[in-house]
Formats: C-alpha cells, structure tokens, sequence
C-alpha cells in the first residue's frame, strides 16, 4: 500500500506541472525599469499578461514549434535595452559636454581675476610717486614687465599659467 501511495505521488507531482497554465505578468514601476513575475502584482494598476499554456512550454512544446507572445516579449525587451544603451551614451556624452563648458567658465573667470589684479597694479605703479630709489625709467620697466604678462595672458593663456 506504501509503495502505491508512494507510485501515485511521484507521478502527480511529475504530470501537474505539465498540466497547470501559467501566466507571465510584465509591468514598467515608477523607476522606468521592466519588471516580470508568475504572480500578480498587488500594487499595480496597468500590467500586461502573457499567458503560456502547456503546449508553449519547455516541456511540452514540441521542437521548432513558434511562441509570438514569447518571441514579441524577447524583442521588446532587447529594443528597451538598446534604447536604454543608447541614452546611456546620450548621457555620458551630455556630461562630458557640460564638464567642459563648466571648465571654459572658470578658465574664462581665472583670466579675468588675473587680467584685473594685472590691471589693478599697472594702475597702482602710474599713482605711486617717484624718488630717487624709484625714478621714472624703474616705473615705466616695471609697468612694460606687467603689461608684457598682460599680452601673453591676452594671447595664450595657458602658456601663462603654466609658468605660474
């Protein structure tokens, strides 16, 4: 009797799966992202669901036999992964485009505080009063020396930078 029961219940558990009908529930969450499950979600309200019968599955599809909701389901994900790739390399793009008006900017306000503090002391030199440690010829050397930083900082400022 134990070994019947036992017959009996090793091939109920082999044939039901075969038998049962599954369904496939896809849905997008609020992130964007394509979610699958076998059971049906409680907290969504649009989901799509795809239903395989015994003949579509491994077990009981027979070979070369054709699965469109199966197949439909492969392509639209590899087309959202693709999509997805795609504004990945937009965004990684978008980034680098923004880094570098970011780093003209402050190259942009570094040049204007130097050509200010340059300015600020050729004007600070033409005040200062002359004697005779420090005649005319020494102002007018050392306001040619700054205006001489200013044109190389007007003309190429990395160079002028690079000695700083």
């Amino acid at each position: 009797m134990k070994r019947a029961t036992i017959y009996v219940f090793v091939v109920m558990f082999w044939v039901c799966p075969c038998l049962a009908d599954d369904n496939i529930y896809t849905w997008t969450d609020k992130n964007g992202v394509k979610r699958f499950s076998d059971r049906q979600p409680d907290d969504v309200k649009h989901y799509d669901t795809i239903r395989i019968s015994p003949d579509q599955s491994e077990f009981g599809a027979p070979a070369g036999d054709s699965r469109p909701e199966y197949d439909q389901m492969i392509e639209n994900i590899r087309q959202e992964k693709q999509l997805t790739e795609q504004e990945r390399i937009q965004a990684g793009a978008d980034r680098v485009s923004e880094e570098k008006r970011g780093e003209d900017a402050r190259k942009k306000e570094r040049i204007e505080a130097e050509r200010k503090q340059l300015q600020e002391k050729i004007d600070d030199l033409k005040k200062r009063p002359t004697s005779r440690a420090y005649s005319q010829n020494l102002k007018n050397a050392r306001i040619g020396e700054i205006e001489k930083q200013l044109d190389k900082l007007k003309n190429s400022p990395d160079e002028y930078f690079k000695n700083r």
